[in-house]
């Protein structure tokens, strides 16, 4: 049978057409063909049911009946429990390795001999009449590199540690959605011949994503297990992703934080690990669905996957004049075909496993604030003033308002009283000297104009919700300064009784403001929200030449030494900002 079955080819019948045996071949091809081109295509490869493999002693093993469909699409039917000697299976003679595969294989074989009628003169007297379908079981080593599923292509992997006896990698989705959870999971395989210890300390920068303490580092904790040859060890870290403008990120592996433990020594990492992933609106069984559907038909030849169907892991040692069975594995070797007539029992599990996350991150981020400001009592603050300009037009005319921008006050939301004057600044004396003066209210009552030419006057509008102000000031005159300066007090208005302290001033703390790097290294600033919600960050480069930063807050080095500064600004409020910065040319 061809490898491609397709296009399709059947009978046509027609009037006095002599049928041989040929036609009624093709017959039996084409509908056979048909089938297992659609059981590749809806089902794949896999088990339906049963086929539990267990050892009854150490030399015999006990195989369960059920039904698979191979590689290329046909079923195979295994009717009734087997028992069988370790040594009555196929490819016995030929294992090299202690540890070997046991698979399930479709098999043809002809019965029911019959005399031929009108035989031909090199036909046998004697024909099978009948093809039964039956199937195999047999053993083959272990594979160096089992093969990946089409699932594998989903995701993206982050290789910690490639060495000839361990391999420690992060894995995760390659495209993430918005707004949702997402499971990070940290791999450990023994590729050794002997069991061997590992431990995994490590801490990520987490730029697009939160902890579920509201972080956006993640501290990978793997104490040291104890793994067996070809074992592999998985732990899982489950992230949420902020619904963020940009739409690709990466998460880094902090090299000096860091450390791989193999038997109670560290070994080296791989040099500058990097998960680089895509960021995406839609949902994920949409997403699932376009990645599966995707692949044409040359990616999903039939004929190209193994023709065996997997069954389980037989671990075995040399004894005198045979093997013995260790144990018998079949967790991460089978693959069960999920049918639609299993889906509502399998719905009604999956619930009580599934979450989406919400109250997760921001009652343990508040816990975290609690805890935090239990520790230090500030006196709260009740007077905050500052300066600030309005720039106004060159040919300014009688009666026209300018407005300021949005000034964060200090003190937080709530109920705030602030009032602007109109800074003088006599000549030869500079702000903030003895020789200013401010005048609030209506500057041209006195003597009609100041030392500067402004009459103006002013009003101001508070945003209580945000903590903010904005001035608008009325020209009362023809003036000869294009910019307007204030002078601004802002005071707290005393709480009710019952109020809590939430008005103390929003704040971004890094949590490393000075870094050392080499030219073209990368690192994550992350931050801590004080008394205000965690909100879109931006990032902006204050030195020319100094390097890159992307908007997930990744900066790159650049390749000339120096001390760059980076601005650090909430997106909402944009005089909400922090200062951070790096020291390029080497570490100590």
């Amino acid at each position: 049978m061809s490898d491609r079955p397709y296009p399709f080819e059947k009978n046509r019948y027609y009037y006095g057409k002599m049928l041989t045996s040929a036609d009624f071949q093709a017959e039996q091809r084409y509908h056979d063909s048909r089938r297992m081109f659609l059981n590749q295509m809806v089902l794949g490869t896999g088990i339906l049911c049963g086929l539990g493999v267990r050892a009854l002693d150490e030399r015999t093993l006990l195989i369960e009946s059920g039904a698979a469909i191979d590689g290329v699409g046909r079923d195979i039917v295994v009717p009734g429990d087997t028992v069988k000697k370790l040594a009555a299976f196929e490819g016995y003679d030929s294992l090299t390795k202690s540890t070997a595969m046991l698979y399930l294989k479709h098999k043809e074989e002809t019965v029911q001999p019959v005399c031929v009628v009108n035989r031909r003169a090199e036909q046998e007297e004697y024909e099978d009449n009948r093809i039964r379908e039956t199937y195999e079981f047999f053993l083959a080593d272990c594979p160096e590199e089992e093969k990946k599923g089409e699932t594998e292509e989903f995701f993206e992997e982050m290789v910690l540690l490639d060495g000839p006896d361990y391999k420690v990698s992060l894995q995760m989705p390659a495209v993430v959605c918005k707004g949702r959870h997402v499971r990070l999971s940290l791999h450990i395989k023994n590729l050794s011949g002997s069991e061997g210890a590992v431990a995994v300390n490590g801490r990520l920068r987490l730029p697009a994503f939160l902890t579920a303490d509201g972080a956006q580092e993640l501290l990978i904790r793997q104490e040291e297990v104890v793994l067996q040859s070809g074992e592999t060890k998985r732990q899982d870290y489950w992230l949420y992703t902020n619904e963020v403008e940009y739409d690709s990120t990466s998460i880094l592996w902090d090299e000096e934080a860091s450390g791989i433990f193999l038997d109670g020594d560290e070994v080296k990492c791989q040099s500058e690990p990097e998960l680089a992933l895509l960021l995406t609106e839609r949902m994920p069984q949409e997403l699932v669905r376009w990645n599966v559907g995707r692949r044409n038909l040359e990616e999903k030849a039939p004929g190209t996957s193994e023709t065996a169907v997997c069954l389980a892991r037989i671990a075995i040692t040399d004894a005198v004049h045979d093997h013995i069975l260790e144990g018998v594995e079949e967790s991460g070797v089978k693959r069960y075909i999920p049918l639609p007539q299993t889906e509502d029992i399998c719905s009604e599990y999956l619930d009580c496993y599934s979450y989406d996350g919400s109250g997760i991150a921001q009652p343990a981020y508040a816990q975290r604030q609690k805890e935090e400001t239990a520790h230090v009592q500030e006196e709260p603050v009740l007077v905050r003033g500052g300066t600030l300009e309005i720039p106004l037009d060159m040919k300014q005319k009688k009666g026209k308002v300018y407005c300021s921008e949005e000034v964060l006050h200090g003190l937080g939301p709530g109920p705030v009283y602030v009032d602007v004057g109109i800074l003088n600044v006599e000549d030869g004396a500079g702000r903030g000297s003895t020789g200013d003066t401010v005048i609030y209210g209506d500057a041209g009552l006195f003597e009609g104009r100041s030392a500067r030419g402004i009459s103006a006057q002013t009003s101001v509008k508070v945003y209580e919700s945000r903590g903010s102000f904005q001035v608008a000031a009325r020209l009362m005159g023809e003036q000869n300064t294009i910019v307007l300066p204030l002078r601004w007090t802002a005071l707290r208005v005393p709480a009710e009784p019952g109020q809590g302290e939430e008005n103390e001033a929003m704040q971004i703390i890094p949590e490393t403001p000075t870094v050392r790097l080499v030219p073209g290294e990368k690192h994550f600033f992350s931050v801590r929200f004080k008394n205000m919600e965690p909100c879109t960050l931006r990032y902006e480069l204050m030195d020319e030449g100094g390097g890159e930063v992307g908007p997930d807050g990744i900066y790159t080095a650049p390749a000339r030494c120096g001390i760059y500064e980076i601005r650090i600004c909430c997106r909402e409020y944009k005089k909400v900002c922090t200062y951070v910065y790096a020291v390029v040319g080497g570490k100590e």
